[in-house]
């Protein structure tokens, strides 16, 4: 299984240096322009299914890029587990003047964002998971162009030329093994499945995926039970990628960029499948090169 986690396109709030949050901005003009040329940048890649924060950037995002697709399009989902995070009375300040005083703000805490995202995706793995291991392993087969071994992993797979070899490289219709086939069967365990999202939900997805912080989940009386695990799938990232805090050094997720998680299952030591996976792409805006800005969601 392919997810493309992706970041809507721009608004007029990120042009103005705004905090957004979840205000319901629609796209701006540039940020419609964004979202047509990654639906150009993916129009190949065969989706079989969509997942879209509430918000409007992310839902027109979303449709442009399912729009553009040559053929059967994939049914997208609305989730509000991948709306924004909420910046409290910060949203609609001008960023630089309220920065460092967002605790003040009545933000959602990263243990909430944290923990709705690590909900949506482990609902997310569970309804891919595959019925055997058999399954697993020939569905790892059709599904991924790279091994969890390929000599690539020893490449830094994060400046822009690997990025755009990567990408290319990536699932399209009528190119030898591609998963089109295997995930229209019905198999669980495959499907190339695009996620819209927002800056900070696609940070706190990977600092989920890294373990860098446990997440906790209060029970029904309110109290916190015993600590989720702290991801559900065991991330692989190249030695020579180096995360801190969450965020790719030297690397963001800017508006309308593209960032893609390989999945595919191993049978653990009590003979249950386990989710494995890799991060092939990481805040790839090879598509942006004329115009990008590197902006911040919340602004």
């Amino acid at each position: 299984m392919l997810l493309y986690l992706v970041r809507h396109g721009k608004t007029d709030l990120n042009e103005a240096g705004r905090v957004q949050g979840l205000i319901d901005e629609p796209l701006s003009p540039g940020g419609i322009d964004q979202a047509q040329k990654l639906a150009q940048h993916l129009k190949l890649v065969p989706f079989t299914e969509a997942w879209s924060s509430p918000l409007k950037r992310a839902q027109e995002t979303a449709r442009t890029i399912l729009a553009a697709q040559p053929r059967s399009k994939a049914k997208l989902y609305v989730d509000g587990r991948l709306r924004a995070r909420s910046m409290g009375s910060a949203e609609g300040q001008i960023w630089a003047q309220i920065c460092e005083a967002l605790n003040e703000c009545g933000i959602e805490s990263e243990d909430q964002l944290k923990r709705r995202l690590h909900d949506w995706l482990s609902v997310l793995i569970k309804m891919h998971i595959p019925a055997s291991s058999a399954t697993a392993t020939a569905t790892a087969t059709a599904t991924t162009p790279l091994s969890p071994l390929s000599p690539l992993s020893a490449a830094n797979p994060f400046n822009s030329e690997t990025v755009a070899s990567r990408v290319r490289a990536l699932p399209r219709p009528g190119i030898a093994r591609t998963p089109s086939a295997c995930a229209n069967s019905g198999k669980s365990g495959s499907g190339i499945v695009l996620v819209l999202s927002h800056q900070e939900c696609l940070t706190a997805l990977l600092k989920l995926l890294t373990g860098s912080e446990a997440v906790s989940k209060p029970d029904q009386t309110g109290d916190k039970s015993d600590e989720m695990p702290k991801s559900p799938i065991d991330l692989h990232i190249p030695d020579s990628v180096v995360v801190r805090n969450g965020d790719m050094v030297g690397t963001g997720m800017g508006n309308a960029s593209v960032a893609i998680l390989r999945v595919w299952w191993e049978e653990g030591e009590d003979g249950t499948l386990e989710a494995r996976g890799r991060l092939e792409a990481w805040g790839d805006k090879e598509h942006l090169l004329d115009e990008y800005e590197d902006v911040h969601d919340y602004v």
